[in-house]
Parts: C-alpha cells; sequence; structure tokens
C-alpha cells in the first residue's frame, strides 16, 4: 500500500505541474510544430520533456528525457498506447549513439542551466542529432507586465536575452530561423530557434574565465 501511495504522488506532483503549465503553451504548440516538420519515420529527441507536453507534437517515434522522476511517472501514463518511450538521463552524459535522431527538442530548458552546463547539453545534443534542433525558451526582451512576473517567479535561474542565448547556441549550431513571439494569452514572451549542427571542428571553444598570472618564485 505504501509503494502505491508513493507511485500516486508522484503521479500528481507531475499532474500539478503539467496542468499549470498548459496555458503558458496555449499558441505556441502549433509553432513547435510548424518549425520541428516532424515527419513519418523519424526518431525525434525531447531533452527535459517534463511531463511529456513534446508528445503533442509527434505522431511516432518520440524518446523524452529528463532527470525529473515524478514528471517522466506522469509522462508515462499519459502516453500509454502511443510510440513514446522515456528515460531518466541527463543530456549532459546521453546514452546514446551518434546521429540517434532525426531532430531535437528544448523546451524551456534553457534558462535552467548555467552557460557551462548549457554548452555541455547542446555538444551532447549535437552528437546524436542528424538534422535540426529546436530550441524554445524565454525572452525577456520583449516580456510585458504579466510575462515579467511570472519569469521573476521561475524556478529557472538563467533567464537570458535573446542576443545572448542566441550567441551560445552558435558556438555549436547555425541558427536557421528565429522567431519572437508571446503567447495566445501573452503571459509568456517567448523565442524559438530552429539550429542545424554545425561540422565537427566548426565549433567554437567556451569561453573560459581569465586566471591571474602566477606569482613570480
Amino acid at each position: 500500500m505504501g509503494a502505491d501511495a508513493g507511485y500516486i504522488e508522484r503521479l500528481l506532483d507531475g499532474g500539478a505541474f503539467h496542468y499549470t503549465r498548459i496555458p503558458v503553451y496555449w499558441g505556441t504548440m502549433g509553432r513547435l510544430a510548424r518549425v520541428l516538420d516532424a515527419q513519418p519515420g523519424e526518431r525525434i529527441l525531447d531533452v527535459g520533456c517534463g511531463t511529456g507536453v513534446g508528445t503533442r507534437l509527434v505522431r511516432q517515434g518520440y524518446v523524452g528525457i529528463d532527470v525529473e522522476i515524478p514528471y517522466l511517472h506522469y509522462a508515462r501514463r499519459q502516453a500509454t498506447g502511443r510510440d513514446c518511450a522515456f528515460a531518466s538521463m541527463s543530456a549532459a552524459a546521453l546514452g546514446f549513439h551518434a546521429r540517434s535522431f532525426d531532430k531535437a527538442l528544448l523546451i524551456n530548458v534553457a534558462h535552467h542551466l548555467d552557460d557551462v552546463l548549457l554548452d555541455e547539453f547542446l555538444v551532447e545534443v549535437a552528437r546524436v542529432v542528424r538534422r535540426s534542433v529546436v530550441v524554445l525558451d524565454a525572452a525577456p526582451d520583449t516580456a510585458n507586465r504579466v510575462s515579467r512576473f511570472i519569469l521573476a517567479r521561475d524556478r529557472g535561474k538563467h533567464v537570458r536575452p535573446r542576443r545572448e542565448l542566441r550567441t551560445l547556441l552558435e558556438r555549436r549550431y547555425d541558427v536557421t530561423q528565429e522567431e519572437v513571439f508571446h503567447n495566445t494569452l501573452r503571459i509568456a514572451s517567448q523565442v524559438l530557434f530552429a539550429l542545424a549542427p554545425k561540422p565537427i571542428g566548426a565549433t567554437a571553444a567556451p569561453r573560459r574565465p581569465e586566471q591571474a598570472p602566477p606569482p613570480p618564485v
């Protein structure tokens, strides 16, 4: 009985998060679907999948990864009977072969990661993706009063101006498309990037903090 109660509690935790986020994605999912352009037979990796909102963008070949176990429990429950798989995994060390996926999604993930960790994610995703990566994240530059209020209470501590985020993405990818928009309720200001992985050897190394020269001996 205790195990069953624990499972139900995890589902409720994931469900609460899922349903409080739904209004944020009104007017956003259509844009994501258009830019992702998932085709029959493609494999799609959803990095930081949360409760599985990305499953609404594809009909088959979906793999979602996250480190939040309650969210994965909820996502699996919601996707029962569909061609979807989920795994507890960090994108900094993906357990997939190179070029295992056609496309990847990062939906509102970047602002939860500092620059170094985000770069590690981007390197690993570029390794396992053959074609394109779609990144959706907050756009504080164009936020109105309501969206600024929501952003100030977001769990992510690394909300970046659009240009700063683009600069980080361009270390590893060519930006093929960029859109800035508000959702239907105008409570979320977001930026959407379509990316193509750069050829190996063409990527820029992340900047390291400058160190002071060693003291003279």
